[in-house]
């Protein structure tokens, strides 16, 4: 047996909130899924989460290479993201199984507690504002998280509106992640996600991981993960 499994975190822009409305899976840069999935080909595929076949009327889920930055994406998951009423920093798994002459693509998700910020220049957007309203303090924020090893009180202070590009249709409301006073942003890089666990009672703070790639191969003697 062989087991593919791709999981993604997903960002604001893939859910549809950025200029163009699309839906999709962005593939990383450094993933390779074209011997998982065929280019341009619509998927037969198992929602493990209704237990069904999963068929979106009107559309059809591809992994496709799109001309815009030469980037793969796995899309027509617009009607399904409403389905599961996906946040950002949820997961969604694409999973392929084969087993002899066997093959069967699987989709399921995963609802994560999270708290999600997204960096820009020198300073974060709140990518779930909703669940940050129980740590409101006037324009600001404050909780206590644990923050490399260390429990900590995380100040998220307002710093006005911005514009994230001087093409944005619109500002955004911009903060600043403090730590005894010291901004912590030049720890992370420009588009970096940083997420706080919110259902976790520890609250941890860290840069999100946005994907994760594995392979078991029972086929071969002692089988491969990675």
């Amino acid at each position: 047996m062989k087991i593919e499994s791709f999981i993604k975190r997903l960002n604001a822009t893939e859910l549809g909130e950025g200029v163009t409305n699309d839906t999709y899976i962005a593939i990383p840069r450094d993933v390779d899924l074209s011997q998982m999935l065929e280019n341009q080909q619509a998927m037969t595929i198992f929602d493990r989460v209704e237990g069904v076949l999963y068929t979106p009327e009107n559309s059809n889920i591809k992994y496709v290479q799109t001309g815009q930055n030469n980037q793969e994406r796995i899309s027509g998951l617009g009607q399904y993201f409403r389905r599961v009423s996906a946040n950002v920093g949820d997961e969604i798994l694409i999973e392929k199984v084969e087993d002899g002459d066997n093959c069967i693509l699987y989709l399921d998700f995963n609802h994560r507690d999270v708290i999600v910020f997204q960096k820009n220049k020198d300073w974060v957007e709140i990518l779930t504002p909703q669940r940050m309203e129980p740590y409101k303090t006037g324009n600001d924020y404050s909780m206590d998280v644990i923050y490399q090893n260390e429990r900590v009180k995380l100040y998220v202070k307002y710093l006005g509106q911005k514009m994230k590009k001087k093409t944005s249709p619109a500002d955004t409301a911009a903060y600043d992640l403090l730590i005894d006073s010291k901004s912590i942003l030049p720890n992370y890089e420009y588009l970096d996600y940083i997420e706080i666990s919110n259902g976790d009672a520890d609250r941890r703070l860290a840069r999100m991981k946005t994907y994760m790639l594995s392979l078991i191969d029972t086929m071969n003697a002692g089988g491969d993960k990675k």
